[in-house]
């Protein structure tokens, strides 16, 4: 039997836009030389070594981690927590996250699973530093702790100064030009030591990354922050909705019956110009968030469908073009283009010129250049963290691919005379989702849309 109509509801536990926790109820061709990137790495690299050793106790840590007294300290200070909800590692080990839990054994859960409709500032980062200080003294100690017991540099700015070098070559980026994503790579600097005036210390920048990569306009939400991303129409399984008065809940909704044992996933850029259900209307705002964001504000690649964004410049800097598609993947595993453009644009104005194809496939041959003279060269490896080396060139390969797809897509077109441009691919990208109407009951205090980068993959 299923229950009906539950929701799944939190205690948004710190609110950092003030100087103390307010609690409150409720949950982005060139010649390259590799040796200019070791030289300026030298440092980094003679730190790499101490810095993975003191990492793998933390490691160890987070292996075992439950989250069971981070639940009980939250259900017991008011909020609430689905009890067939629990923390749990992802079947790869690499990312931490919500799952529904399994019938029996020592998860206990039920066969109910969970049914269908069940501001960042100097303030609130100070204040996140100084609740890191205190530790297992914060009144938030549960929380805190395990914020605490994070990884560092998984987040792109926090990387190494060769994992950033690394990835701005590849990028080609310089004074606002190349490829995306353009999210700054020194936010620490920028931010916390120049804007806020705060201490270069690890647990600084440990306390600046985890807020600027959770918080939901300068709450920090429990649990809720626990949930990965992914906006693959059959994984994609709750909508989650913010506040809009103190004192109400963050909710959490089914949109579908959710399986015991299976993970509970929330997008974090919903309504973005490729969201795959067009006619959703559940969102004040419209988000245009993209792949290349998501990759900026937490560090990994998300799944399909995908939405790129590449700017096009001229030699003397000038915005020349912007390229816009949606890239998905069929039932086969295929990939192709959904759409140029977005679900808010007119496509027969959106497919690329000549030389925008010119363009793309002058980038791509320079990345696989590079590609190729990078990975032959030991003491570029040698340089960065592994983890860094690894994730450049999973962004580039997800690069790389989208922007062949594209090629590949608009060179198999027809002339534009005898193109056709109806509703039938829309049709196709419906029939993924539920077409009932999925505002919410109660929209007067939750229907609001939860913001976009506000949460992030929980990490070993």
């Amino acid at each position: 039997m299923m229950m009906q109509q539950q929701r799944y509801c939190f205690l948004a536990l710190a609110a950092f836009s003030s100087i103390v926790f307010t609690t409150i109820v409720g949950i982005g061709s060139i010649t390259v030389s590799a040796e200019e990137i070791v030289a300026a790495a030298n440092d980094d690299a003679a730190a790499t070594a101490d810095v993975n050793e003191s990492n793998q106790d933390v490691d160890d840590k987070n292996i075992a981690y439950d989250g069971s007294d981070l639940i009980e300290w939250i259900t017991s200070n008011g909020g609430f927590i689905h009890p067939n909800a629990r923390i749990g590692l992802d079947p790869t080990g690499n990312y931490r996250g919500v799952f529904v839990k399994s019938v029996g054994g020592e998860d206990g859960g039920t066969e109910e699973g969970i049914e269908e409709d069940e501001l960042t500032n100097c303030d609130a980062l100070h204040e996140m530093y100084h609740q890191f200080q205190l530790g297992d003294e914060s009144k938030y100690a549960p929380y805190i702790n395990y914020l605490k017991n994070q990884p560092a540099g998984r987040i792109p700015s926090e990387w190494s100064e060769a994992g950033k070098e690394l990835l701005t070559k590849i990028l080609d980026q310089k004074e606002g030009e190349g490829l995306p994503p353009y999210e700054a790579l020194d936010r620490f600097e920028e931010e916390w030591l120049g804007i806020c005036r705060g201490e270069d210390t690890p647990l600084a920048r440990a306390a600046f990354f985890q807020l600027t990569s959770r918080d939901e306009d300068g709450l920090m939400v429990p649990f809720y922050d626990m949930h990965n991303h992914s906006n693959d129409p059959k994984k994609l399984n709750t909508i989650p909705a913010k506040p809009k008065k103190k004192g109400k809940p963050f909710t959490m909704r089914a949109i579908r019956d959710i399986a015991p044992g299976e993970q509970i996933i929330i997008s974090y850029n919903r309504c973005h110009g490729c969201w795959f259900d067009i006619e959703y209307e559940d969102c004040e705002t419209k988000s245009f968030g993209g792949t290349d964001f998501l990759f900026s504000q937490f560090g990994f690649v998300e799944d399909y469908p995908q939405n790129w964004f590449i700017p096009q410049y001229e030699e003397d800097g000038t915005l020349f073009d912007e390229i816009r598609f949606c890239l998905d993947r069929d039932d086969k595993g295929e990939l192709f283009v959904r759409r140029f453009g977005d679900n808010y644009s007119d496509e027969a104005e959106e497919i690329p010129f000549d030389d925008n194809v010119e363009f793309l496939k002058d980038e791509l041959d320079r990345m696989l250049k590079l590609e190729q003279k990078f990975k032959n060269d030991e003491e570029l490896i040698k340089s960065m963290p592994s983890y860094e080396w690894d994730t450049v060139w999973t962004y580039q390969k997800a690069l790389v691919t989208a922007m062949s797809t594209a090629v590949e897509t608009v060179e198999q077109m027809p002339p534009p005379e005898e193109r056709d441009f109806g509703s039938s691919s829309d049709d196709e990208s419906r029939d993924h989702y539920d077409s009932r109407d999925h505002s919410e009951d109660d929209s007067e205090d939750d229907e609001s849309s939860s913001d976009d980068g506000d949460s992030t993959h929980d990490e070993l």
